[in-house]
């Protein structure tokens, strides 16, 4: 068990100029990478997305060359775990334990900006910490080509020397010193894997609470709180399972997890003049949307009507930070509520509910003598409501049942989102063939049978491209030629019954003389 008073007397909070100044070391007390750590790896792709927050934290804050620094103004980048020890010849040795990949790139920041001519007055007493490394071709392959790449950066326009300012004086690391390997290493572990390594869903909620615009800081209790009532794991399979795939499938790109370096997907732009006094012309229509739904709710006249102008939030939108993306992910959370296997169940609020059964109604009315399986069959069956009849679909359960289940599930609700009740029920329809013929083709589905299957049709693309239902609805979807899957009777039986797959094989004889 770790100590606390070890923890808390080697805890420091460090500005980035102190954390990597060689003044915190000497001959007799050296930063060194242990011979336990893994290779250096970051790509370039790391490097950028490192760069456009510092950027962009750099802008947000109003930052100036020479600003006092004000803690309530740092950007913290993160916790660097340190081993300190004396090895067997007297000598002090620093291993960094944790946060490797992050120090090296900032080391190779500072010496970029020192060897810079723009940046060498900001360099006068400062010297960035040398390191010593370990032998491995990997590591010394990966800096060498960082070194490249964050060259061309700080040569560029943007890489200013007010970032450089923010860098060195208003970034904070947190720097963990213990003395006691066992104890570094279970601190390490407790970070990763005890909660403090943030969910990218938390890390959202960090970034976006800090784009609430000054004029809305007493509106951010409010919105911690309701998210905080969310269930952690509903949050998730929000974002993992519908979100992240939905904004990824409508662009024709690949969707398998969603992790931490995915959360760039549902960052989008601030629309306050308080930190962001231009605009380019794309934000124009979001502010004027924006503005016109807050002064209408704000009016005093709503006082007497009680009306309520909800903010028309699409799906796939560019995404404004701050307020709004709480509201959003409120939006899209109790619309998909009823399509999670809750379709029919009596709840007064259920928006598919009515549709569903006011077609069912229709179709009797307009086909009493026709057994053809209506959008509501469609989905009591999917969601295993049907028992004890030809529709049954035992083994909905599997693993593979529930991708498809997800993948269905998720263009509905695009659908819903884009063309609201108009030929809802119809929709269901044609997404059902579509997506549960992935389901009767194989014997097995995978996540990445999933995205063979949107990459070959994607549904998703054509939807967004469509200015009318039938625009999407009117490509015809092929027969099935074979079924592979077992223990799916009930839905072969609406295949068939929809003329998609007939079980009997049509046959040719030919006499022969």
């Amino acid at each position: 068990m770790i100590k606390e008073n070890s923890i808390n007397e080697g805890y420091e909070v460090l500005k980035v100029a102190r954390f990597l100044s060689s003044k915190e070391y000497s001959e007799n007390k050296k930063l060194v990478i242990p011979v336990y750590q893994r290779p250096y790896r970051w790509t370039e792709e790391n490097i950028i997305d490192l760069l456009t927050d510092l950027y962009y934290q750099c802008k947000r804050l109003g930052h100036n060359l020479g600003d006092i620094y004000n803690p309530d103004n740092a950007y913290r980048l993160g916790t660097v775990v340190l081993h300190q020890y004396t090895d067997e010849g007297g000598q002090t040795q620093v291993a960094l334990v944790d946060g490797q990949q992050r120090t090296l790139t900032l080391l190779l920041l500072m010496k970029a900006a020192a060897d810079s001519k723009r940046f060498k007055e900001q360099f006068n007493g400062f010297a960035p910490v040398e390191i010593e490394l370990l032998n491995c071709s990997e590591t010394q392959k990966n800096l060498s080509k960082n070194l490249a790449c964050i060259e061309r950066h700080v040569s560029s326009p943007e890489f200013t020397s007010e970032v450089l300012d923010f860098l060195l004086n208003h970034c904070e690391v947190v720097q963990v010193t213990l003395h006691d390997l066992s104890e570094a290493f279970q601190f390490f572990d407790s970070q990763n894997a005890r909660g403090l390594d943030l969910s990218p869903h938390d890390l959202l909620k960090a970034f976006h609470l800090r784009e609430f615009a000054a004029s809305e800081d007493s509106l951010k209790e409010p919105v911690v709180n309701q998210w905080e009532q969310k269930n952690t794991k509903d949050l998730k399979l929000l974002f993992s399972n519908y979100l992240y795939p939905i904004r990824q499938w409508s662009l024709g790109k690949p969707n398998l997890y969603f992790s931490k370096s995915d959360i760039h997907v549902f960052k989008g732009v601030n629309l306050s003049s308080e930190y962001y006094p231009h605009s380019y012309p794309f934000q124009q229509g979001l502010k004027v949307i924006h503005n016109t739904v807050d002064n209408y709710n704000q009016h005093a006249h709503r006082a007497f009507d009680q009306q309520i102008m909800a903010y028309p939030f699409q799906i796939t939108q560019t995404l404004i930070n701050g307020r709004r993306f709480f509201d959003w992910v409120a939006h899209y959370q109790t619309l998909l509520d009823p399509l999670l296997n809750k379709a029919i169940e009596e709840k007064d609020d259920n928006w598919l509910k009515a549709i569903l059964y006011q077609q069912e109604e229709l179709q009797k009315s307009k086909h009493s003598k026709v057994s053809r399986p209506t959008a509501l069959t469609i989905m009591q069956t999917i969601d295993n409501k049907k028992e004890g009849d030809k529709y049954k679909y035992s083994h909905w359960w599997r693993q593979g049942d529930r991708y498809v289940r997800r993948m269905f599930s998720a263009l509905v609700l695009c659908y819903y989102d884009r063309f609201g009740e108009q030929d809802l029920a119809r929709a269901i329809e044609y997404i059902f063939i579509w997506t549960y013929s992935l389901r009767l083709q194989n014997s097995s589905v995978y996540l990445e049978s999933v995205e063979k299957h949107i990459r070959r049709n994607n549904l998703f693309m054509r939807l967004q491209q469509s200015l009318l239902p039938v625009d999407f609805l009117n490509k015809p979807l092929p027969q099935i030629l074979e079924i592979k899957a077992s223990n799916i009777e009930g839905i072969k039986t609406i295949f068939e019954e929809l003329g998609y797959y007939t079980s009997e094989q049509v046959t040719e004889t030919t006499n022969v003389q």
